[in-house]
């Protein structure tokens, strides 16, 4: 069953897709439209999984699955894969670039770079332990809803303090 990733329990599971660039509206509409497709459709072993998607900032393609209604399978993580991998191919689109990080800049506007300029940010005290960032490890819905934006000092990222 297809629900807007909202309606769905907080313990739900979720993945973080981060698009390499900022989607423009027309590729906006082409995701949902492929998704709108493919959630009805998203089984494990036979069992229709209850899902949800979202688009987030013209970013970010996040996808939740309520396990406790049915488990995803490696089979049905897979055919997820599949989709957003199809959909980055259709349109030109990374979403499997870990080494991409998000931020918000001083002004509060989503910026996209390397781990590695990411760093050098650091380094430079351009960016801080306070910098916003966007936590894609988050693993439940209400992680999601409460820790995904978040700090560096809150998140993964706070592991590139220590390097810098």
């Amino acid at each position: 069953m297809n629900q807007p990733l909202a309606h769905l329990a907080a313990h739900a599971r979720i993945w973080i897709f981060q698009s390499d660039r900022f989607l423009n509206a027309q590729e906006c509409e082409e995701i949902n439209k492929i998704m709108h497709e493919f959630m009805p459709n998203w089984a494990s072993h036979g069992n229709d999984l209850y899902g949800g998607f979202a688009l987030e900032k013209e970013l970010f393609l996040v996808v939740g699955v309520d396990e406790s209604k049915s488990p995803a399978s490696g089979c049905s993580i897979d055919s997820l894969t599949r989709v957003v991998k199809d959909l980055g191919a259709k349109l030109n689109i990374n979403f499997f670039n870990r080494l991409a990080i998000a931020y918000e800049n001083a002004q509060g506007k989503i910026e996209i770079v390397s781990m590695a300029d990411f760093k050098r940010l650091l380094t430079e005290n351009t960016l801080d332990q306070n910098t916003i960032v966007f936590n894609n490890l988050v693993n439940t819905r209400a992680e999601f809803d409460t820790k995904w934006r978040t700090s560096v000092q809150n998140s993964w990222h706070s592991n590139l303090l220590q390097l810098v």
